[in-house]
């Protein structure tokens, strides 16, 4: 297993632990044991954006240095800084939870 591969599998097992769909994941493994890195890379970093899954530091580290080795515009990745928990900033998922639970208590 080259480097690149044990990058992405490693990407790929901390999405599962965060709750990325076992259907994702098994897509994301299956494009990676077929060397379709780049699928494999952008089906996992699409789903965990979609699904707003909370990440820190570190993943998006990885996430970079996966994108990076690929040879990938930062660009194509950026995006995912905003899922970074950290203590000076509510996570997305949580703004849009507060948001609903304060519409639905000014409804009555």
């Amino acid at each position: 297993m080259n480097a690149l591969e044990k990058l992405l599998l490693k990407l790929i097992e901390l999405a599962k632990t965060l709750g990325l769909s076992e259907f994702d994941v098994n897509n994301a493994t299956e494009y990676l044991i077929n060397h379709e890195y780049g699928l494999s890379y952008d089906t996992i970093i699409t789903q965990m954006y979609e699904y707003d899954l909370e990440i820190n530091n570190e993943i998006y580290i990885l996430i970079s240095q996966i994108g990076k080795k690929m040879k990938l515009p930062d660009s194509d990745y950026l995006y995912m800084s905003e899922l970074i928990r950290n203590n000076s900033n509510i996570p997305k998922p949580l703004k849009e939870e507060i948001a609903k639970i304060i519409a639905t208590h000014e409804d009555h």
